[in-house]
């Protein structure tokens, strides 16, 4: 084999390989989301959301039983077996095989004509099962949004961060080489580099860690296939804006959106119409009600009733009426209903203690945005004093005033500082989606 081509089939596997990967590549969907994008792909797609909407589906099938009123409810019944033909002397007919086939059919119809009041409770009962489920369904959204909010900023500084930590490297790089170069080196110096070199790539290996698991995840919570390229419009990791606002503002608009506060409510008043359920059990229903009764049996002899209406094995009877029903269990009834107070009682319980810790929840929210808030200002004030000192060693080092090493130090501060203002703004607007998703304003939840 010639030198030639020993080096063919190489070229030839790699190019192979290269188209391979190009096809594979174009084969595969890509999106690029922005953040409004990446929520309305969660609230479309994702599984635990469509589950809970799947159990407001279900509530709303349970409120047809509550609204039964004025429709028939039909019991039918068809019965079939052998009688004997002989009805005088019925157990001789019968085991000697003289025997007919008796048919029977019978349709009983009711309508609930009134109830007293039950069916109007079960309705209103029914109408907060569902609002509850549109609230757990609302609660659902906000948590998986909230943390499809976080993923989507984890992403962009860890982009932010490796960009960082890639401009960190090239210059440490560059600066060892430099030193490396002259005639008197400094070794101390350059193993101090060294040892920066090493901890900047640590971070970086973190940093595209990080950024892996979180667009991971986050295809996960949009609903998307594994296989999906998964871009983002946003490319810089920027601060959220949200105007400055009082606790108390924040407190009063969250209680009337936040689905929690809204459940402790319909759930008091769940208990309450229950317990107005459980009370009219010491009422009857009216109900109209209707039968048809068919019977036949061919070729029976014997001495048979003449009536229609009372022969056993030929008949056709008939009737329509109203019935009053009801049952008088007073100990039953009186348990029932002390049981469905004691419930109403500990709703109200239950409201009063989580509203107490929901606001507390709320008033954490608050304080740790003003401190995130703070911490961002300074570290933006750091940034802009590192900025400064960096230029001030750069122009001493230009004209001769400065040390090298001085320069080093007042760069490596600066990308330390940068890393940190990063990480100072990421932890802002988590602290912002919070209280965004607390006061039901991280997402329009019309669009649930």
């Amino acid at each position: 084999m010639t030198t030639k081509h020993k080096y063919l089939a190489p070229l030839f596997i790699f190019i192979v390989l290269i188209l391979f990967s190009a096809r594979s590549f174009a084969d595969s969907q890509v999106l690029t989301l922005s953040l409004d994008d990446c929520i309305r792909y969660a609230l479309n797609n994702n599984e635990d959301i469509k589950m809970a909407h799947y159990d407001v589906v279900g509530s709303i099938a349970q409120k047809i039983e509550a609204t039964k009123r004025y429709v028939p409810v039909v019991k039918y019944q068809y019965r079939i077996a052998p009688v004997p033909k002989d009805v005088n002397n019925p157990a001789q007919s019968f085991f000697s095989g003289d025997i007919s086939v008796f048919n029977s059919f019978k349709i009983e119809a009711g309508i609930p004509v009134t109830t007293f009041g039950r069916l109007a409770i079960s309705k209103e009962l029914a109408d907060i099962g569902i609002d509850a489920s549109r609230l757990q369904k609302q609660r659902k959204a906000d948590e998986i949004l909230l943390d499809v909010y976080k993923l989507y900023h984890g992403i962009l500084l860890a982009d932010e961060l490796s960009i960082l930590a890639q401009k960190g490297l090239d210059a440490i790089s560059d600066k060892i080489g430099e030193l490396e170069r002259e005639e008197n080196a400094d070794q101390l110096q350059i193993l101090k580099l060294k040892a920066v070199l090493y901890q900047v790539e640590k971070k970086a290996d973190e940093a595209y860690k990080k950024g892996t698991i979180a667009k991971a995840m986050l295809k996960y919570r949009l609903g998307l296939e594994d296989d999906v390229v998964l871009l983002l419009k946003n490319k810089t990791l920027n601060k959220e804006h949200f105007p400055y606002r009082s606790y108390e503002d924040l407190l009063k608009q969250a209680k009337n959106s936040r689905a929690e506060f809204k459940l402790l409510q319909k759930q008091v008043w769940a208990k309450d119409k229950q317990l107005q359920l459980e009370k009219r059990e010491y009422y009857p229903k009216l109900i109209l009600g209707s039968f048809i009764d068919y019977g036949v049996s061919p070729g029976i002899i014997g001495d048979e009733d003449d009536s229609a209406f009372n022969n056993p094995f030929n008949f056709t009877r008939a009737g329509v009426g109203f019935e009053l029903a009801g049952e008088l269990d007073f100990r039953k009834i009186k348990s029932k209903v002390e049981k469905a107070k004691a419930e109403k009682y500990k709703a109200i319980a239950e409201k009063r203690s989580k509203h107490r810790l929901l606001e507390i929840d709320m008033k954490n929210s608050f304080l740790e945005l003003e401190q995130r808030r703070k911490l961002l200002m300074r570290a933006e004030q750091e940034k802009k004093s590192a900025r400064q000192v960096v230029f001030l060693t750069k122009s001493n080092l230009d004209i001769g005033l400065g040390e090298k090493k001085d320069y080093l130090e007042a760069v490596q501060s600066y990308l330390l500082i940068q890393a940190a203002l990063y990480e100072n703004i990421f932890n802002y607007n988590t602290a912002v989606a919070k209280i965004k998703s607390q006061i039901g304003t991280l997402y329009d939840v019309n669009q649930l």
